[in-house]
């Protein structure tokens, strides 16, 4: 049991030297967030994002006509180089040649640690970015289609509450509401949302309030006014 903590043990100490050198540079990144072209010079385990960041400012800057500070973002390739070296060159120098140290020593060599560390840190970096970036992508497509479902579900709101303010205006009693049903409202029938009205006979309104089995905690409702000024009222609740 000993030999097989022992064994794991410098792999953790690297994993936890790893934790703080990105730590570190997250800490150092956010000093520098008034200057993103500062930023874009810090070595990164994801030099992807670099390369995105330089794209987005100079599209940006094409776009206004600011060119006056293109040459600090082209000067930023410096950083994207930097990493490339780091990952490609000296972090697997570091990692061969303090494997080759410590293969006669009983613990590894300070050299091991910084390559390995370094090595695991461009390893899990990536793998961490990419699942968050699968996460928030998953999690936007689901808002947006939400977001879609709320505005079709307020537009056909709007639709039928013009429909029962011309057929109260019709009645001309706000009593006849209450023998209305869902048949006699196309766009009620054949909706794919669930309707539920309420009149008043005391204020001569008819509360109308929509919501879906598709979106859960969201109702929309109007407050038609066929006798009034402002004709209805349109109040959602979460």
């Amino acid at each position: 049991m000993k030999d097989k903590t022992n064994k794991w043990l410098p792999w953790i100490s690297a994993l936890l030297i790893a934790i703080l050198i990105a730590s570190g540079l997250s800490l150092i990144s956010g000093s520098f967030t008034s200057s993103m072209t500062a930023g874009l010079f810090i070595p990164n385990p994801i030099p992807s994002t670099q390369i995105l960041g330089v794209s987005v400012i100079e599209s940006i800057n094409e776009f206004t006509g600011d060119n006056s500070r293109s040459y600090y973002y082209k000067g930023a390739r410096a950083g994207i180089t930097v990493s490339l070296i780091f990952m490609f060159v000296i972090i697997p120098f570091l990692y061969v040649k303090g494997t080759l140290q410590s293969e006669k020593r009983e613990n590894p060599t300070a050299v091991w640690y910084a390559g390995s560390a370094l090595m695991l840190l461009i390893v899990i970096m990536p793998i961490i970015a990419g699942t968050i970036k699968i996460y928030t992508h998953q999690y936007a497509k689901e808002r947006s289609v939400i977001n879609i479902t709320q505005d079709r579900m307020r537009m056909e709101l709007t639709g039928v509450s013009f429909i029962v303010t011309e057929q109260i205006l019709e009645l001309d009693d706000i009593s006849g509401m209450s023998e209305i049903t869902a048949d006699e409202i196309p766009e009620v029938s054949n909706s794919e949302y669930d309707y539920l009205f309420e009149p008043n006979q005391e204020d001569s309104t008819v509360a109308i309030t929509i919501s879906s089995d598709k979106v859960n905690n969201f109702t929309a409702t109007t407050i038609i006014r066929p006798y009034s000024d402002q004709i209805f009222k349109y109040q959602r609740t979460f």
